[in-house]
């Protein structure tokens, strides 16, 4: 991860309907003149029931290109449709839709609704970051988030040289997710003031005594709190820190497992055992032995302070998950999915860092400013651009229904154990009927 906001590993979700209520989902692409209005009379849903299921800000203007969810799993046939590109959107085979409806061939015509196949739901893990603040905010969002969470991780301790470490203000908050059902994790990082600070995790971890040292602090915090593990979120750890980082995870793990305690990692992507060398720290199957899970940053490919493009470009994620299966058992990885904007002034000769902001932002700026939304085949990924009060053209991509349905659909296909996804406040209201419509949450 590049800055904080790019932790790895998680989702969340907040839904306002019951489980009964939700069968299935379709995504509708909007066309130039669709309203939520008329949108819903194809689709007898009321204006208000798709803006709440979409999370539309109180500005309801929709945008060409735009990705709406509809529940059922009957689709209405746009103008540029094709068999192939609704079976693409919905992650099902063109066969599976012709078989369902009945087709002798693959003609479609406009305004013709079909029966989009249902997929059975896959048991998966769903944990959250989450920044404790006050009592009143803890208390909301764990009741919220309750039966949507395997796990929560608490964000975020960092230690001293000498192996202390910082506290943070929990507010009830490990208690409550204890009587929720939600396992709550401890959540420590190698963050300084030089950011993610690799001189100081070799510090913690150089000599068995400083690793032992810093052990004991770790145990000890988490029997005084009642976590149930600790994730680990070391980045940007030098090469060449390879073996120690490995022997410390299996040292830590040793220590903890005894206590049934969990010990978790936040990892950068990988495409071979030291590829990107960079990232050559990360062990993935001496990792894999010891840890109980491996969550797979996968994404920030393209990053802030870099020129504009995907997050996480499906075709990277894939070429890390074939990797990760193959030293690594399944059911402990997770896939990180990057729920949040990253936003770059792509105008004008003085270079600008990027903004990072939740999807949710960026649903409200392109609709503000009436922006039409693209969509990169390759990369499986939206995108859009506006102008600012300057003048500046900025460049947007941020995640729809149907990039994170092919992502989900590679935590099916790799038969991955979980998911996950950068923080609470980072919601978006689409990923939630998604994942109760793919997924049920494992306990």
């Amino acid at each position: 991860m590049k800055g904080y906001v790019c932790v790895g590993v998680v989702l969340l979700f907040i839904l306002f309907t019951s489980e009964d209520q939700i069968k299935a989902e379709i995504i509708h692409i909007t066309q130039k003149g669709d309203t939520l209005y008329n949108i819903g009379e194809r689709y007898t849903i009321t204006p208000d029931q798709l803006a709440k299921l979409n999370g539309m800000p109180k500005e309801r203007k929709l945008v060409r290109g735009q990705s709406i969810v509809v529940p059922g799993q009957a689709y209405i046939v746009q103008p540029s449709d094709t068999l192939y590109k609704i079976a693409k959107r919905h992650k099902v085979s063109v066969n599976e839709i012709m078989e369902k409806n009945g087709l002798k061939s693959t003609t479609i015509l406009k305004g013709q609704t079909l029966t989009v196949p249902k997929k059975q739901k896959t048991p998966v893990k769903v944990g959250a970051y989450f920044i404790p603040k006050d009592e009143v905010y803890n208390e909301n969002i764990i009741d919220n988030l309750g039966q949507y969470l395997t796990t929560i991780y608490l964000f975020s301790y960092t230690p001293s040289r000498d192996g202390t470490l910082t506290s943070i203000s929990l507010k009830g908050s490990v208690n409550k997710a204890w009587r929720k059902g939600i396992l709550p994790f401890a959540t420590v990082t190698n963050l300084s003031s030089k950011g993610f600070d690799p001189d100081l995790a070799h510090e913690l971890i150089r000599t068995e005594k400083k690793r032992k040292t810093f052990i004991n602090h770790l145990y000890l915090l988490l029997d005084r709190h009642d976590y149930k593990g600790v994730v680990i979120d070391f980045e940007g750890l030098h090469p060449e820190d390879r073996s120690l980082f490995s022997l410390f995870i299996k040292e830590l793990s040793d220590r903890l497992h005894p206590n049934n305690m969990e010990v978790h990692i936040a990892v950068p992507p990988l495409k071979g055992s030291k590829s990107p060398s960079y990232s050559a720290a990360f062990d993935y199957k001496t990792l894999g032995e010891h840890a109980d899970s491996l969550f797979l940053m996968t994404y920030n490919w393209h990053w802030l302070g870099g020129p504009s493009g995907p997050i996480a470009p499906i075709q990277e994620v894939k070429k890390t998950l074939d990797f990760a299966t193959s030293v690594v058992p399944r059911e402990k990885l997770m896939l990180g999915i990057p729920m949040y904007a990253y936003d770059w002034v792509i105008s004008g000769e003085k270079r600008v860092k990027g903004e990072a902001y939740s999807v949710q932002n960026a649903i409200a700026k392109y609709i503000h400013h009436e922006s039409q939304i693209f969509y990169d085949e390759q990369s499986e990924a939206p995108w859009f651009r506006y102008k600012d009060e300057q003048g500046r053209t900025h460049e947007v991509w941020f995640e729809d229904p149907r990039s994170l349905l092919a992502k989900f659909e590679l935590v099916r296909d790799y038969q991955l154990g979980g998911m996950g996804a950068w923080q609470l406040d980072f919601s978006m209201r689409q990923s939630e009927t998604l994942l109760r419509s793919e997924f049920s949450v494992r306990e």
